[in-house]
């Protein structure tokens, strides 16, 4: 019997902002903020997905890797959930995705062994996000990575520190 899968194509919109923005990381390097805009049920979970393994496999004219890991934040545990299955299921290779759980012991330590062992895309809540940015610049300083940070609805989450760091990380 022949298995069927199901293959998602981005829509118009979510193929040009994903090449768009691969385009000005190209030409500009890492480093630059950008903002993506979506209405509501226009696929901006698999635009995430689809902009994470982007830049997770991308690589410049030198064929070196413009990210080592890209980060993606999420505001709420149900978005991700949500996020962490879109990604995934867009590669099934071990080791590729990686995701910050709270079942799997501590959340601090699991994010920085992430960070720190080079796993390509690590998926975590905005709670973990003070961690994280603290491993990134640690890890940046000592050894020269280089990181993506993706923050699904960055607006949404207005308070407390973990709200404040990411801000920071996505203010000019």
């Amino acid at each position: 019997k022949k298995k069927i899968r199901s293959v998602i194509f981005p829509r118009f919109h979510q193929l040009d902002a994903t090449r768009k923005l691969r385009a000005s990381v190209l030409a500009e390097g890492a480093g630059g903020k950008y903002l993506i805009q979506h209405s509501a049920g226009s696929g901006k979970t698999n635009s995430i997905a689809w902009t994470a393994h982007f830049l997770a496999d991308l690589h410049d004219d030198k064929h070196e890797k413009v990210f080592h890991t890209v980060l993606v934040v999420s505001d709420r545990n149900v978005i991700d959930t949500q996020l962490q299955e879109a990604i995934f299921n867009f590669e099934r290779t071990t080791g590729v995705v990686t995701t910050i759980k709270s079942d799997s012991g501590a959340k601090s330590g699991q994010l920085a062994e992430a960070l720190a062992g080079g796993k390509k895309i690590v998926v975590c809540t905005i709670q973990t996000f003070p961690f994280a940015l603290k491993a990134v610049q640690d890890l940046a300083a000592s050894q020269g990575k280089r990181f993506a940070v993706i923050a699904d609805e960055a607006h949404s989450s207005q308070t407390g520190e973990a709200a404040a760091k990411l801000k920071a990380v996505l203010s000019p």
